[in-house]
This record gives C-alpha cells, structure tokens and sequence, in this order.
C-alpha cells in the first residue's frame, strides 16, 4: 500500500516537472560524459559546505564520509534515468539525513546549486569542445540533455525541501502538547523580550538626543569647552546606540547578532565619562588613571571581538 502512494507521487512529480522518457534518455546520455567527474564534484562540494561556520562544527571525519557516499549515490541515481518509486523514497530518506545531521533547507538549497552548477560548466565545456570539431549533432543532444538535467535536479530539490519540512513538523508533533506549548511560549517570550529590548534602544535614543540638545544649550549659555566635550560625548554615544539598534533589528529578521555593538556602547560611554572629567580639576588622579585603564581593556575586547566577527564573515564568503 505504502509503495502505491509512492508510486503515485512520482508520477505526478515527474509530470508537474515536464519530465518525460526521452529526459530520462537525455540524462543517461549525459553520464557517459559527466560519471567520470563524480568523485571532484563529491570532494569540491564537501569542502563548499565548509563554509558555513555552523556546518564545520559538526562535519567530523565520519559525517563527512557518509556525504560524500550520499552524494555519489545522489549522482548515481541521476544519471541511471530510473525515477521510479525507489528513486522518491531515496530522495525522502535524504531529506530526513540531512535534518538529523543538523543542515538548514538554505544548505540543501545551496549544496544543490553548487552540484547543478558544477555539471553546467561541465557540460558547456563539452559543448566548447564539440563545436571546435564542429559535431552540430552531438552539440544538439548535450543542449537538450542540459535542459533534461536541470529539470530532475529541480525535482529532486523538491522532495529534499519538502520531505526536510514534514520532518521537522513531525520531530516538534512527537514532543507531545506540554513540550509543543512551553516551545510555543518560549518563542513568543523571545519576541517579546527583542521587541522591548527594541523600545528601549528607541526611548535611550531619544534621551541621548535630549542630553544632546541640552549640552549644545551649554555651549551658548555656560560653559563652552565643557559643552563642546559633552556634546561629543553624546553624540558618540548616540552612533553605538544607532549601531546597536541596527544589530537588534537584523538580528530580530533572522540575522546574527553582532556582539561588538554592545561593547563599543560600553567604550563610547566610558569615552564621554573620561573626555568631562578631563574638565574637572577636582577628580582624583586615580579615578582618571581607571577610566584611561578601562577604556584600554575595552578597546582591546572590542578589537578581538570585531576581529573575530570580520574573519567569520569573510571565512563564510571566501
């Protein structure tokens, strides 16, 4: 019964992606050109994967094995021309490999264009070949046979993602009511709590902006120096907590949050406390020695630390 329902599912699969018999004859005709890069394409998409930071940390010797198996059966079945009920369930058992390895439908996604766009070049440099030898027949089959290939690699993908999500679904229905609900309250707690964080950062602003104003007041009805010293003061601060909303607002839309911003808010703060009391004879030598230490130990951690976040993009990008 469960191999019908199969069955039916290719079917319609097959024919919602325009795939027909002579694509499958197209594709077989392609792995006769294609088989013998496999074991390049295997490794150079491996090592692609690495550049997620979160992928390195749990790609061991032994997962990045069972890839590299995964993806040469993947290729294998490809390039047999057989999408049968075997070739959907294969498909469904990835997709649920690759969520109890821990990748993200984006990784699936994007491991898949690297393979589709691996053999793409593969095949336009067979093309190039072709046309110097000026084989117009062949030319025409490896065109065609491209379009074919794309169309079950798009197919494929569908199932990965699609059975990826009933997975996740059916892992949170298997946690049972209490744990669906405390999950559920968890969320919108987190929300709520960004979303507060988010008010705050605003109304600080706006403080920030009135002590701004207030020390331009001093400028021209007090003191001027000091005026001046705070009013930069204020305005340094005001950009961290300008750097530090946009942190929290990217980080509400699924970005990550970027640790630096807390920390140069800190170093502009002690910065405006230093820069006042450099004005103010009565301080103790002490207490400007400790703002002046302060400030050092921050600058330091906010150079690690945006060391740290500029090498971690650039890693994920090279």
């Amino acid at each position: 019964m469960v191999i019908k329902s199969i069955d039916y599912d290719i079917d319609r699969l097959l024919y919602l992606h325009q795939i027909h018999k002579r694509d499958r004859e197209r594709i077989k005709f392609l792995g006769k050109f294609l088989r013998s890069y496999e074991e390049e394409l295997i490794k150079s998409a491996v090592m692609f994967m690495y550049k997620f930071p979160e992928l390195r940390e749990i790609l061991n010797e032994e997962i990045v094995e069972d890839l590299k198996n995964e993806l040469k059966t993947y290729l294998d079945k490809i390039f047999s021309g057989n999408y049968d009920a075997g070739f959907l369930y294969y498909l469904t058992n990835l997709g649920e490999k690759f969520f109890e390895l821990g990748f993200s439908p984006h990784h699936i996604i994007v491991l898949t264009d690297f393979i589709r766009n691996y053999l793409n070049s593969k095949i336009f440099e067979i093309i190039k070949e072709k046309e110097s030898l000026k084989d117009a027949e062949e030319i025409d089959r490896l065109r065609a046979a491209l379009r074919s290939l794309n169309k079950i690699i798009d197919l494929s993908l569908d199932v990965l993602i699609s059975h990826y999500l009933d997975t996740e679904v059916k892992s949170l229905l298997s946690l049972g009511p209490i744990a669906r609900t405390l999950i559920i309250v968890a969320k919108k707690f987190s929300w709520i709590l960004d979303t507060a964080i988010l008010i705050g950062l605003i109304i600080l602003a706006g403080f920030i902006v009135f002590l701004f104003g207030k020390d331009v007041y001093h400028i021209f009805h007090g003191d001027i120096t000091h005026g001046i010293i705070a009013a930069l003061g204020d305005l340094l601060i005001l950009w961290t907590i300008l750097e530090l909303l946009n942190s929290e607002i990217k980080f509400m839309l699924g970005g990550e949050f970027a640790v630096s911003s807390f920390v140069s808010v800190a170093l502009a703060a002690t910065i405006r406390e230093a820069l006042i009391a450099s004005l103010e004879h009565n301080k103790p030598l002490e207490f400007k020695l400790s703002l002046g230490f302060i400030i050092l130990i921050l600058g330091i951690v906010y150079g690690i630390v945006k060391w740290y976040e500029i090498k971690t993009k650039n890693r994920s990008f090279s």
